[in-house]
């Protein structure tokens, strides 16, 4: 978020909202970064772009939100059922928990911000309790969406193990091992991201304009800590930690694991086919080796992995963008204020949207889910629910999912 001059840096969603500059001695954030190898002149097609579109921004993000908390409370109810529990789907449930909080808290700050009082900085908009709100939304935010993303590195890791090795994935990708993971992943990025949570603190400003017909009164706002020397390394600590650790180093794992996974899908089915072609009779007919039930799991399988895989891309399409222009901010001059802070608006709807677009992939992507879901919403349908008991013993193994 920019006031002014002043930049907070949301790195769940990069929300870089740009308020009127009216605090002249608010301090710039990446000025600190110093030895930069390069400038960017602004671009006044971006920001021509971020002044059309920030004016329905707010709107936007206010119905993704909702919608997004909704789905992702819907996800939570599926797969926490009986039979869905899996070590795949406790992954998926951590990532629902988080995704969730995260949209729940950017409704009320995009209402307030964008849709009651306007973009715009006002003494009735900026008052001492929405700048604490704001500061507890931009700690909380980055790392509730911080723990999604390493969330996802650790559903691509266990899917690659229990695909690729699929007698060591049954024994070390578990249910109890999956729930450890999850709280040693939120545990390790809540600690991770102390830096960035006492980095800021609250600022005032007397507005005192004679010639426009806003009100006069004290505006608040957050700044980043420059007091003192202290202040300044912390600054710059902060800023590597969320531009490596927080973006790009979790973009890399996730191609690379996802580069791994298409692979061993491939020799996956060409041994399958391989297998079948090879178990030819004498008579020249040919069997399938193994019962239908193995078929139809293997099947099923790859199904999850190749959903599982979407779910991966779409965090990579949407994070790998921001974790390198989070980089480029400390590295290039003036790269914040011209490229990134016109560009915050629409990186920050992206990544929402891919906070609550899962339901819809489970419904469309999953027999068990949309069954499990009928069975749970829709008792209307008996003859729907009535196959969802019959194959509930049959279709849940501990190390798959959905």
């Amino acid at each position: 978020m920019t006031y002014g001059s002043m930049s907070i840096i949301v790195s769940h969603v990069n929300v870089t909202e740009k308020f009127s500059s009216d605090y002249d001695n608010s301090t710039y954030a990446y000025e600190k970064m110093g030895n930069y190898v390069t400038g960017v002149p602004e671009a006044p097609a971006l920001q021509t772009f971020a002044t059309n579109y920030r004016p329905i921004h707010g709107y936007l993000a206010v119905i993704v939100c909702a919608l997004g908390v909704l789905a992702n409370v819907l996800n939570i109810i599926v797969l926490t059922r009986k039979n869905m529990i899996s070590s795949t789907n406790i992954i998926l449930t951590g990532l629902a928990i988080s995704d969730g909080l995260t949209m729940a808290f950017c409704f009320p700050f995009a209402l307030q911000t964008y849709v009651l009082y306007g973009p715009t900085s006002s003494v009735e908009r900026d008052t001492l309790s929405n700048a604490r709100y704001t500061l507890t939304y931009a700690i909380v935010s980055v790392i509730l969406h911080s723990i999604s993303i390493w969330l996802t590195v650790t559903l691509a890791v266990f899917r690659y193990v229990f695909i690729r090795f699929p007698r060591i994935g049954a024994y070390y990708c578990n249910i109890k091992r999956a729930k450890a993971a999850v709280v040693i992943v939120s545990i390790v990025v809540t600690v991770v991201c102390i830096p960035n949570s006492i980095s800021y603190e609250f600022r005032s400003e007397l507005r005192n304009e004679s010639n426009t017909s806003q009100t006069e009164g004290v505006v608040w706002f957050i700044d980043v800590r420059n007091g003192t020397h202290g202040d300044i390394v912390l600054a710059k600590f902060n800023f590597w930690i969320q531009a490596v650790i927080v973006k790009l180093l979790p973009c890399f794992l996730l191609t690379v694991f996802s580069v791994l996974l298409v692979r061993t899908m491939q020799d996956v089915e060409n041994r399958r086919k391989k297998m079948m072609t090879n178990n030819s009779v004498a008579d020249g007919e040919t069997h399938p080796i193994g019962s239908s039930t193995t078929s139809k799991r293997s099947r099923r399988s790859q199904r999850t992995t190749r959903m599982l895989l979407i779910v991966v891309i779409l965090f990579l399409v949407t994070e790998t963008p921001q974790g390198i222009m989070s980089l480029l901010n400390g590295l290039i001059e003036d790269f914040f204020q011209n490229i990134y802070t016109p560009l915050g608006d629409l990186l920050e709807i992206l990544t929402l949207l891919n906070n609550g677009i899962n339901f819809v992939l489970y419904c469309s992507m999953s027999k068990q889910f949309r069954d499990t879901f009928i069975y749970i919403f829709c008792g209307c349908f008996p003859k729907v629910v009535e196959r969802r008991k019959m194959h509930t013993v049959t279709t849940t193994m501990v190390t798959e999912g959905l």
